[in-house]
């Protein structure tokens, strides 16, 4: 990937932006800075933000985007784990804190390698149960005790290959924690499906287990506590306080609204089944009397209504949990803010959609650099800074397979 901007080229060599203080030393190490916070000349010290940006543009982005999506779909998908690293080493080096980028590391070659256990394992789930039940079941079972610890390979490979003034992240999640955390979560998505496949003829029974759904507010929140309390760069710990019943009342107030489009929607359906019942009793237009074209107007007005509330639900969501989840999360001597304006962010993305509708898809990783912008724009972070922190150690590798497994299968690990 070419990089036009002095942020990435910097992070390319492995070194700090050239735009870093003059007082930068690469000979202090991570556990001075650790040990300096408990200088009380530290401590006394005043607290500043640190700054924090996107460098990138929508048109850069873009160049690449495309190139990921010729060649994604000329090798059938192939192509789509070196795509990611490009697409995570873009926004990572072009990420600013404190006059430094991140960057990225993962290796492509293993993350196809974990793309291709996610194929095998969607197979396996959709299909095996077509040929023997008793095969269905060990697979489910496999796949109920292995994606816990897939998961949690996924964070410590996407971390560990996460770096900041050349110093990878690490993630030291334990392994009970990853059962505790991600099996009820596995649980509730497989459980419907298997109880589908082996009970086809018992639809209570398949309607009760979608009754788990409903804990989606505290698991969700659940994992967030894993993700953000379990990380670790060099040694400055990370700790979340985010409460478990954090997200229930922005879930009510999504499917509330969501109820209340419903609502709107039946009401409109059946003031058009009377004009319609009208316009037949007063002999009107063939096409207007067609059974099909009415029901095709009332589906697309249906769509149009069901659209509307994901497009509303959707931001508002993304930004409470955004802010919540940030605000909560600290830093051994840094704190962060997250204050992102919801009915800013909502027509942001409006304005996103609408755009990328009538572009054809093609205004998409505009709309990518705009919302990521947007939502840098209003995170703080502050403590006594970043000046004393070494830039060069790193940590072993990891597999990539619970990565693009987890990310193949659309269980969100981003954070």
């Amino acid at each position: 990937m070419t990089d036009q901007s002095p942020v990435g080229a910097s992070a390319l060599a492995g070194t700090t932006n050239p735009s870093k203080p003059a007082d930068f030393s690469p000979a202090i190490t991570v556990a001075a800075y650790a040990d300096s916070l408990q200088d009380p000349a530290v401590k006394t010290s005043p607290i500043t933000n640190q700054d924090i940006c996107f460098t990138g543009s929508g048109k850069e982005y873009f160049r690449i985007w495309i190139v990921n999506l010729c060649l994604t779909i000329a090798t059938f998908g192939i192509y789509s784990a070196w795509a990611k690293v490009r697409r995570l080493q873009y926004f990572d080096r072009n990420t600013q804190l404190s006059g430094a980028v991140f960057n990225f590391h993962g290796d492509p070659v293993a993350i196809l390698r974990g793309r291709l256990i996610a194929v095998v394992l969607l197979f396996a789930y959709h299909y095996v149960f077509q040929l023997s039940k008793t095969i269905g079941i060990l697979v489910a079972a496999c796949m109920l005790l292995g994606m816990p610890m897939m998961l949690r390979s996924a964070q410590r490979f996407r971390l560990r290959n996460t770096s900041y003034r050349a110093l990878r992240f690490n993630f030291h999640g334990s392994v009970t924690g990853a059962y505790l955390t991600y099996l009820p979560v596995v649980t509730v998505f497989l459980l419907p499906g298997l109880i589908g496949a082996l009970y086809p003829h018992r639809p209570l029974w398949i309607s009760v287990s979608l009754l788990g759904y409903l804990t989606w507010p505290w698991l969700h929140a659940n994992m967030k506590r894993y993700q953000h309390g379990n990380f670790s760069y060099g040694t400055l710990q990370s700790d979340c306080t985010l409460k478990r019943s954090a997200f229930i009342f922005t879930y009510v107030v999504a499917v509330l609204f969501m109820l209340g489009v419903a609502v709107v929607v039946g009401i409109a359906s059946g003031v058009g089944v009377a004009i319609y019942q009208h316009i037949i009793a007063s002999n009107a237009a063939p096409l207007l009397r067609s059974q099909f074209f009415v029901t095709v107007l009332v589906a697309i007005a249906a769509l149009l209504f069901a659209y509307f509330a994901y497009l509303v639900c959707g931001p508002f969501v993304q930004a409470t949990i955004w802010n919540k989840v940030w605000s909560s999360t600290s830093l051994t001597g840094l704190t962060i803010h997250s204050a992102v304006p919801r009915w800013k962010y909502l027509k942001l993305q409006s304005v996103n959609v609408l755009l990328t509708l009538l572009t054809l898809g093609l205004y998409r990783p505009f709309a990518v650099v705009r919302a990521y912008q947007f939502r840098l724009k209003h995170v703080q972070i502050a403590g006594p800074g970043f000046n004393a922190i070494q830039s060069g150690t790193g940590v072993a590798s990891s597999s990539a397979a619970g990565d693009s497994s987890a990310d193949f299968l659309g269980f969100d690990l981003s954070w």
